[in-house]
């Protein structure tokens, strides 16, 4: 329902909106961290209403997509992603000049100083 909306208000020129989703985080903090705090039924409760999930079922259930389709669109998405990640880690760093680039709309912002 706010995303209908929010996508409404943009179309009619209105401008974004700021959404929160509030989603749950399956694993431990780190690696190490065994995540004994939480039941195995609380876990599975949440995979339940996962947002994700939740959308690709409805995807299959309505007919917009197979499941072989979604899975070809993550095959895809993590090509994407091992390509963006193999072109960071063989990319020269930035110069340091470009890391307030574009973060400000207003060009004479008072707390940007050169």
């Amino acid at each position: 329902m706010a995303v209908s909306r929010a996508a409404d208000r943009a179309r009619e020129g209105d401008g974004p909106t700021l959404l929160e989703f509030r989603t749950y985080r399956y694993k431990g903090h780190s690696m190490s961290d065994p995540a004994k705090y939480r039941t195995k039924e609380e876990v599975e409760e949440y995979k339940q209403r996962d947002p994700i999930e939740v959308v690709k079922r409805t995807i299959v259930e309505k007919k917009f997509a197979s499941e072989k389709e979604l899975e070809a669109i993550d095959h895809r998405i993590h090509e994407k992603v091992e390509q963006s990640v193999k072109f960071a880690e063989e990319s020269k760093y930035p110069d340091p000049s470009e890391a307030l680039r574009d973060v400000y709309v207003q060009s004479d912002y008072p707390y940007i100083t050169d």
